[in-house]
């Protein structure tokens, strides 16, 4: 079955070291050790990067390296395993810290609250992160790390980090939900990975290695937000396939593109910072004008 991400070079620009963790996973949760299996895995690691690095783009948090453990910037952090980190800001010499092990967990995930965290020393990626006297020593090794902006108050970075890491736990958990399943055939949209691989967006953006694969788990997150409920009114109305296919392909890349232009969406909304072209487009969705063109569309089958 096709998927939305190119599985052999994946095997090659995945660090090793992450493979080998995923591995592990498999065989902890006593899945089938197959490459079916691994597969879905890889799938799920992917998403969950890339709806962390979504969602740290749109909250305007910078991406860093490493944070000095006296920085008063609030941050989250993301392990090599896909568990969240909560880092509060800094405040009385303290700060709030939440691990949330996620592993492949499909329900409510294990959760760990210092109220009271001292970092030990810098977060650093791919070191574990360290606390003074806390029932929390160290966690996992951080892949990625996204820091709030200085403008925010200390109240205004909690308030965010945990929303955001709530909002995080929710996608994690549908995303293990979907490597611990085994793929079936269906006219589901989530399944139908050789229309994604036709979405002409896709085609606008140039990238390589690890980013590359990150890049189309991102696109096929808002591939889904975009066009769920025309591809759903569209095996409603259409019986024949074939038909149903073809048109949804028109509206993915002509009438979609024709909106963009129309409406030109990336000039006409007032933005007080600098905006890239893929964070652009995950706005649309949320768009009135792009929600009314699509029940235009719908209404008119």
């Amino acid at each position: 079955m096709e998927s939305f991400i190119d599985h052999e070079n994946a095997k090659k620009d995945i660090p090793q070291h992450i493979q080998e963790h995923l591995r592990g996973l498999i065989s902890f949760c006593r899945l089938p050790q197959t490459d079916a299996t691994m597969e879905r895995m890889v799938e799920a690691w992917l998403l969950k990067k890339a709806t962390f690095q979504k969602m740290a783009e749109h909250g305007r948090m910078q991406k860093m390296n490493a944070l000095n453990k006296d920085d008063k910037r609030g941050c989250l952090c993301l392990t090599m395993s896909g568990s969240l980190i909560m880092i509060g800001p800094l405040a009385g010499g303290v700060r709030e810290i939440k691990f949330t092990s996620m592993g492949l967990r499909t329900d409510v995930p294990e959760t760990l609250v210092v109220t009271d965290g001292r970092l030990a020393e810098d977060i650093k990626c791919e070191k574990p992160i360290c606390l003074v006297d806390s029932k929390l020593e160290k966690t996992s090794a951080v892949m990625d790390i996204a820091v709030m902006p200085e403008e925010k108050t200390g109240p205004e970075q909690t308030a965010f980090l945990r929303k955001t890491d709530d909002k995080l736990k929710e996608h994690f958990i549908r995303f293990n939900r979907q490597a611990v399943e085994e793929k079936q055939a269906g006219d589901y949209i989530s399944m139908r990975d050789d229309l994604f691989q036709k979405w002409i967006v896709i085609q606008w953006f140039i990238y390589g290695g690890l980013d590359k694969h990150v890049f189309m788990a991102r696109a096929k997150i808002l591939w889904l937000e975009l066009f769920t409920r025309v591809y759903d009114v569209l095996s409603m109305k259409k019986s024949n396939a074939g038909e149903r296919d073809a048109m949804f392909l028109d509206f993915t890349n002509n009438l979609f593109a024709k909106y963009c232009d129309d409406y030109k969406w990336y000039e006409s909304e007032h933005k007080d910072f600098d905006i890239g072209l893929m964070k652009a487009l995950e706005e649309i969705p949320e768009y009135k004008a792009y929600i009314d063109f699509v029940d235009g569309f719908c209404k008119g089958l």
